[in-house]
């Protein structure tokens, strides 16, 4: 892990960094969220929420709209079936990702805060796998198509936090396999 940068905790380089993570990460959510509009198909929350970070990563302020968008996109997960969840909470990480605390960068915390980052691709690869009956070839697709299209943004601040712990679960593998292919020196978008 690289040492603290002072750079971040909500400087202007670090806002610059989140909008290119945004846009990606919209990219990212919005691969899932068909499944979540073909069984729900009145609610809007997790695209909202989505289209919120992506009008982030364009360069609109962050505001107490993207945090709402955010927040109703996981309520819309909250009562849905598991691949519908996983595409909601994608959208919801989508949104969040101009929130992710960079400053935090040690520890559980840590940990946490690059899951703002990680998340909408690893959500999406889940929602997918789990609509097709949990076909892991499809989240490995979705999780190979997230490092190939990742900003050098997303590498940079993930050097400044803690390594994702590879545990049993399918959520862990998949969060501790994107984070350390995303964590060469050669990343493909760079």
């Amino acid at each position: 892990m690289a040492p603290p940068s002072p750079e971040l905790g909500n400087s202007t380089q670090e806002q610059e960094s989140l909008r290119a993570v945004a846009l990606w990460a919209a990219d990212c959510a919005e691969q899932a969220l068909a499944i979540f509009e073909s069984r729900h198909p009145t609610d809007t929350r997790p695209r909202e929420a989505i289209e919120a970070g992506r009008e982030f990563g364009r360069g609109k302020k962050r505001d107490k709209t993207l945090r709402v968008l955010s927040l109703a996109a996981l309520k819309a997960g909250k009562d849905a079936d598991t691949p519908s969840k996983y595409a909601a909470q994608a959208a919801t990480l989508a949104a969040s990702v101009a929130y992710t605390h960079t400053d935090l960068q040690t520890g559980l915390q840590g940990v946490r805060q690059a899951r703002h980052l990680l998340g909408p691709a690893v959500y999406a690869a889940l929602a997918l796998e789990t609509a097709t009956k949990d076909d892991s070839h499809i989240a490995a697709d979705v999780i190979q198509r997230a490092i190939e299209t990742a900003p050098p943004e997303v590498s940079q601040l993930l050097k400044h936090m803690p390594p994702q712990p590879r545990e049993k679960s399918r959520l862990s593998i998949l969060f501790a396999d994107l984070d350390s292919a995303l964590r060469t020196d050669e990343s493909p978008s760079e």
